[in-house]
């Protein structure tokens, strides 16, 4: 019997012998997170649309929240000129906002550490709640206006709050077995 494939005349490769183990291969099943887990996982992400709703009022409404820091920048100098008040209050809001969407980037990137079964990460999700207070009192006396910013006020409490809870729920004790479970090794269905 000759298989003439390439046109040589020559017999082709021998037939591939059958598998010795007709099962399917192992695959991984990753442990699933215990519900205190999943539980802060989604108070963290209610955390960050409420931080992220609150920069975003700031931002659109800009001009109204620049004018009480223009009030407050020219009270503590009132012998500036015009540009380096202006320079000052821009550095003031800018600064506060961003300080806000930077602790919210470092807390998406720890959550998404966590979730990847590395506990250190919510031991810094502690530390990094504390610099999250401090930014939230930043943004609060310099962002939210008194009187018209309630909204704003109460977003970025929120904020902070939905992130102490998550944080909370991620530390409890019977969280910490589900850092340290081994992935299960199953076999496939096979088809």
């Amino acid at each position: 019997m000759t298989d003439n494939k390439g046109g040589s005349g020559r017999p082709g490769p021998p037939a591939r012998p059958g598998m010795s183990d007709t099962r399917p291969a192992p695959i991984p099943e990753k442990a699933t997170p215990s519900p205190m887990i999943k539980a802060g996982r989604s108070l963290w992400l209610a955390s960050f649309a409420a931080g992220i709703t609150a920069l975003l009022f700031i931002v659109f409404d800009q001009e109204r929240r620049m004018e009480p820091l223009r009030q407050i920048v020219t009270d503590l100098a009132p012998d500036r000129d015009a540009g380096t008040l202006d320079a000052v209050v821009a550095l003031v809001f800018w600064g506060s906002l961003g300080g806000i969407a930077l602790v919210i980037l470092i807390e998406v990137l720890l959550l998404w550490v966590v979730m990847r079964r590395h506990g250190w990460a919510r031991w810094a999700l502690v530390v990094v709640l504390l610099i999250h207070a401090g930014a939230t009192l930043l943004a609060d006396s310099f962002l939210a206006a008194p009187g018209d910013a309630l909204h704003i006020r109460l977003l970025l409490v929120a904020q902070l709050a939905l992130a102490l809870v998550a944080t909370g729920t991620m530390v409890l004790p019977g969280t910490g077995a589900w850092f340290r479970a081994e992935d299960k090794t199953g076999r496939g269905t096979g088809a």
